[in-house]
């Protein structure tokens, strides 16, 4: 409660690290149940933007004195799992805590790569990607067949229940890499002369992206060095 009601009388930006455990992986030994996964809260007045979604973003965002319905974006780095695994508990659980009508919150991240990774000098055979049919989801994918997976769950609560629906609260999409710059996600990762560029934009924000190099994917991230621009 202390956090919250500093915060809302606060318009310059300032930030709160949920979690700082990388890798998919619980810790155990004298780190167990003391590390959360990868998550920043940008916070400006009462309005949170959120850097990635690590394991236990929910409740560390109740620590931190912020609920769900401070959120005004989620904003993903790159979708490996230490970045996104809490991503459908955050919109499934969030939902009911969000007022009527509070406007959709924005989940932005990196598009379909577009090509799998080269395969690993060290591979003795040559491995078989995961779903092939689908193999290199983005962000709005990603989202979407997250909610179908729980649709079961969440079809109860909708049509029994009268419960919202995540997918009327929650809007995701890909961040498009602007044309013309050369990229490949093999051949040309990060071209040279890549600037960062606008991916969203409020009253109190603007935050922008650039691509990052994080072996053996490079995609369009929100760029910590320009997020958020108080306006």
């Amino acid at each position: 409660e202390r956090a919250h009601s500093m915060a809302s009388t606060n318009l310059n930006p300032h930030v709160a690290t949920l979690g700082t455990a990388g890798g998919p992986r619980w810790w155990t030994g004298e780190n167990a149940g003391k590390r959360a996964g990868i998550s920043t809260a940008v916070v400006v007045g009462e309005s949170v933007y959120l850097v990635d979604a690590g394991t236990g973003v929910g409740n560390q965002l109740m620590k931190a004195g912020f609920t769900p319905a401070n959120l005004r974006g989620i904003f993903l780095t790159h979708l490996h799992s230490d970045h996104t695994i809490d991503l459908a508990s955050l919109a499934i659980f969030g939902m009911f805590t969000l007022p009527a009508g509070k406007a959709p919150i924005s989940i932005i991240g990196p598009g379909d790569r577009g090509a799998l990774p080269p395969a690993s000098p060290r591979a003795a055979t040559a491995p078989q990607p995961v779903f092939a049919q689908n193999p290199t989801p983005g962000t709005a994918s990603m989202f979407e067949h997250l909610m179908q997976a729980y649709a079961t769950d969440l079809n109860d609560r909708v049509i029994d229940a009268l419960r919202p629906s995540p997918l009327d609260h929650f809007i995701a999409s890909d961040i498009e890499i602007p044309a013309g710059t050369g990229y490949h996600p093999n051949a040309k990762p990060t071209p040279a002369d890549f600037a960062p560029f606008e991916i969203y934009r409020d009253e109190l924000v603007t935050v922008t992206a650039t691509l990052v190099k994080h072996p053996p994917i490079v995609r369009p991230s929100p760029s910590a060095s320009t997020l958020p621009k108080a306006r």
